[in-house]
């Protein structure tokens, strides 16, 4: 499993979790509850990561802190889509938070910026495959 932390200036903070490993769950479980995550919010997170979903984003616009987390993935390309698509999640969120219509220049430098900062971590794991 694979911890990444940034910041988007002063305006957010993004944690992300690639490649769960459930028996290292308990750490993540904790700092969701450390940003205001409920209990059944958090045992819900687990329920869906640990049985049907690829991946999941979860965002407290009060503290501007979205948490993301990615199961394994099959291929390259298959994680690439989580990670676009997780991103515009955590983009949602910062416009919800800031009233800012998700229309023009700013939201699309956001997803930019976004995945910029996710595919490092994503291309070392892929390529830490192929060895």
């Amino acid at each position: 499993m694979i911890r990444q932390e940034f910041k988007i200036e002063h305006y957010w903070q993004v944690i992300v979790f690639y490649d769960l490993n459930f028996d290292l769950f308990r750490y993540i479980e904790e700092e969701l509850a450390d940003i205001g995550f409920l209990s059944e919010d958090i045992e819900e997170i687990f329920y869906k990561m640990k049985y049907n979903a690829k991946a999941v984003t979860c965002s407290n616009i009060l503290y501007h802190i979205s948490v993301v987390l990615f199961n394994p993935h099959t291929s390259s390309q298959d994680y690439l889509d989580s990670i676009v698509h997780e991103a515009e999640h955590v983009k949602q969120a910062m416009l919800e938070a800031y009233q800012v219509e998700d229309r023009g220049e700013p939201p699309a430098y956001t997803i930019g910026y976004l995945i910029s900062q996710m595919y490092p971590v994503f291309r070392n794991i892929i390529c830490g495959r192929c060895l």
